[in-house]
């Protein structure tokens, strides 16, 4: 009798672990809003696939993007100097636009600033780069670039009581001339707090983490994928 009590006993506990009333998997908080926010508008666009040499970067305040430039990404950047800012490659120059080229070694506009970036790298393409170019900093008057690239983001929702934030990203490529919209990335971002942190980091969570079939990771940023660039 004893024995027949006990597997009883073990059977009805197992029954009740696997039933999915015991150890029942929590509910990330904001889950369901950031699924409702991907199936709105989440997602990348690309209306026109156009080859250029360089952009005007109207969200990269104070500091072009060289790395694109060592990598031969991009011939140019354009972007506007409106306050100084340390570490920057045009701070305490007059404000204003700037353009940031590929340049030979003995242009008298290779920047100081970007020759100290590149010197730190002793890998590819760095090494190469640097032994026959420089990127170069010059004012311009205004931006020359038939393109602009717009990147904003910011909080969207933030729900204290739940413990949850939810950011919302924005990335558009613009033909300036007309006025027409290349390209256009909207991403959404979960970042619940409080028990669902970990100490080293908070745990994210975007659009391919809700159904990896519905929304695949993007791979290329969304003006990589109009100005056809790897």
């Amino acid at each position: 009798m004893n024995k027949r009590r006990y597997l009883a006993c073990a059977i009805g506990a197992l029954v009740i672990l696997t039933s999915g009333c015991v150890f029942k998997p929590r509910v990330i908080p904001g889950i369901d809003e950031l699924e409702a926010l991907c199936l709105k508008d989440g997602g990348a666009i690309v209306n026109g696939i156009e080859n250029v040499d360089g952009y005007y970067n109207i969200s990269a305040k104070e500091e072009g993007d060289f790395e694109n430039i060592v990598y031969g990404i991009y011939e140019f950047i354009e972007y506007e100097h409106a306050k100084n800012k340390l570490g920057s490659p045009v701070n305490g120059l007059p404000y204003g636009y700037y353009r940031d080229y590929k340049a030979l070694k003995n242009d008298p506009n290779c920047n100081p600033h970007y020759l100290e970036e590149i010197e730190i790298y002793n890998i590819e393409p760095y090494v190469s780069f640097k032994e026959k170019f420089c990127v170069a900093t010059v004012k311009i008057d205004s931006f020359k670039s038939k393109y602009k690239y717009l990147a904003e983001g910011g909080e969207l929702i933030n729900n204290k009581i739940e413990g949850y934030k939810i950011r919302k990203y924005t990335a558009i490529v613009i033909k300036i001339k007309s006025k027409n919209i290349l390209g256009k990335e909207i991403s959404y971002i979960l970042v619940p707090y409080g028990i669902f942190t970990r100490p080293e980091k908070f745990i994210t969570y975007e659009c391919s983490d809700i159904n990896k079939f519905k929304y695949l990771p993007i791979k290329k940023s969304i003006d990589a994928w109009v100005f056809n660039k790897e």
